[in-house]
C-alpha cells in the first residue's frame, strides 16, 4: 500500500526522496510522535502515534486525532498505536471522545495496537466501542470491510 506523506521534519540533506508525503509532529511531551500519513491505494489517512500518552501528552494526542477527523482528505482512519508503550486514563478517555466524534462524522476508523495499548482499552469495556485490531494491515482490512458492508 502507498502512503504519502507531507514532512514537518526538518529531514537531512543527504536524505533522499521518498516519494511520500507525511505530517509529522514531534512534542516536548516526553517524546510522543506524531505523523499524519494518506494512503490513497486505500483512501485512508494514517495517524502513527509513538512514545508514552499520559497526562502530559494528552493535549498533544487530543489535537492529534482531531486533525485526523477535521482533516476531510478521508472519511476512513487508521490510528496506528503500535509504538505506543502506554496510555493512561487521559489518553483512555480521549481515544472515547473521538470514537464519539467519528461516530458522528460517519468516519469509519479502526485503531492497531500493542498489548500496552490493547489491554487497557479492553479492560475498561473500550473495545465495544473502539474498533481495534493487533497489526495496521488487520485496521486496513477491517476498515475496508465496515465501509463496504
Amino acid at each position: 500500500m502507498k502512503l504519502l506523506h507531507t514532512s514537518f521534519r526538518v529531514t537531512p540533506p543527504t536524505a533522499r526522496a521518498t516519494g511520500h508525503r507525511t505530517r509529522e509532529m514531534l512534542t516536548s511531551d516526553r517524546g510522543l510522535g506524531i505523523a499524519v500519513e494518506f494512503a490513497p491505494d486505500a483512501d485512508a489517512t494514517v495517524g502513527r502515534i509513538s512514545g508514552d500518552i499520559d497526562v502530559l501528552a494528552a493535549p498533544s494526542f487530543a489535537l492529534a486525532l482531531a486533525h485526523l477527523a477535521d482533516g476531510g482528505s478521508s472519511s476512513r482512519i487508521i490510528v496506528d498505536m503500535t509504538a505506543v508503550d502506554f496510555v493512561g486514563t487521559s489518553g483512555l478517555s480521549i481515544l472515547s471522545e473521538f470514537a464519539e466524534s467519528a461516530k458522528r462524522q460517519h468516519i469509519t476508523w479502526a485503531l492497531a495496537g500493542n498489548r500496552a495499548v490493547l489491554r487497557p482499552i479492553e479492560a475498561i469495556g473500550l473495545d465495544a466501542m473502539i474498533p481495534t485490531c493487533r497489526t495496521v494491515r488487520d485496521a486496513f482490512d477491517r476498515v475496508e470491510k465496515i465501509a463496504h458492508s
